[in-house]
């Protein structure tokens, strides 16, 4: 279901963003209120977005894929890595030259944002992982602190995008429903044989 409504999410703004080069609807309201807030601290929103690019995701998902070898999550690692490259892929390679929105000068394309879809594929692979850790561990307190810690960075990186005008608010937005919906849908994928199995020990 969740899978579904993000997919649902990137369709209905596929299609009001199409060939669009200027805000309109609700980003017009969202990103003046975002603009207005945080417009002013342009170094500090720019570390907060570097957190979302390539680089930074790439070593951040490295290290994860590592972390699971080590705890013997192969499932763990395959879906940290394959997350990654799915929805990167989907969001540069399909969406964006399909939508053909864009933003600034020189123009370049914005919908989703990159961005956005990287910080939180990796954000929904930590919660996913967190889920059901080997031996309970860390304790579930701490693992929803983390699971919101994971969130609340990809939701600071989509805003900062917004403050700095490289994307609208609906970029974001599709961005975090494509890198939470490749992430969700690669984890039950990795999985469904033992769901099938499940099923059939309850059969």
């Amino acid at each position: 279901m969740l899978v579904a409504c993000c997919a649902a999410l990137i369709a209905i703004g596929a299609v009001a963003a199409a060939g669009r080069s200027q805000a309109s609807g609700p980003d017009d309201a969202v990103d003046s209120w975002i603009v207005g807030h945080l417009g002013g601290h342009l170094s500090a929103l720019q570390v907060v977005v570097d957190l979302g690019d390539a680089i930074a995701t790439s070593v951040l998902t490295a290290a994860l894929v590592i972390g699971c070898l080590l705890a013997r999550r192969i499932n763990g690692a395959l879906l940290a890595l394959i997350s990654a490259v799915l929805a990167s892929g989907l969001t540069e390679l399909v969406l964006k030259p399909i939508v053909h929105e864009t933003i600034g000068s020189p123009p370049a394309l914005s919908y989703p944002s990159g961005h956005t879809t990287d910080a939180f594929s990796l954000a929904a692979v930590c919660v996913v992982l967190l889920l059901n850790p080997p031996g309970g561990r860390p304790a579930p307190a701490l693992r929803v602190l983390l699971g919101v810690l994971a969130v609340l960075v990809g939701c600071a990186v989509a805003a900062s995008l917004i403050a700095i005008h490289w994307h609208y608010f609906t970029d974001t937005v599709a961005g975090a429903a494509v890198g939470i919906g490749v992430a969700l849908l690669t984890a039950f994928g990795l999985d469904i044989h033992r769901l099938r199995n499940r099923l059939s020990m309850i059969r």
